[in-house]
């Protein structure tokens, strides 16, 4: 009698395939799809290494710099994250050139 082999992991299922059979196609592809991002390799805001990894739901470490943050779930930094921070930087740089504007004429707020 021939030996049993247990399956593995194929090209398609990736790291979905211990499901098995279970919880249907788009669901095994959907968390295959996450779960390949968050292994993936991500740059660390402070020191631009790509040694970022995943500590907890949301909490992110860097292995280079020790430098810890809080980004997404699945991803250091989202789309939404990112566009927040372009619009908190461009509204820090014209309160910067309006305090620059009210020195250059001499009032100054007391």
């Amino acid at each position: 009698m021939a030996k049993k082999r247990g399956r593995g992991k194929g090209k398609i299922t990736k790291s979905a395939g211990r499901f098995g059979v279970r919880y249907g196609r788009k669901i095994r592809k959907a968390v295959a799809t996450i779960e390949a991002q968050t292994r993936a390799a991500h740059k660390c805001p402070r020191c631009e290494r790509a040694s970022v990894s995943r500590k907890g739901t949301g909490v992110w470490k860097c292995a280079k710099c020790g430098y810890t943050f809080t980004g997404g779930t699945y991803v250091p930094q989202t789309p939404v994250g990112i566009t927040a921070q372009r619009a908190i930087k461009r509204l820090s740089e014209r309160e910067a050139g309006a305090e620059i504007g009210i020195e250059e004429r001499g009032e100054v707020g007391v």
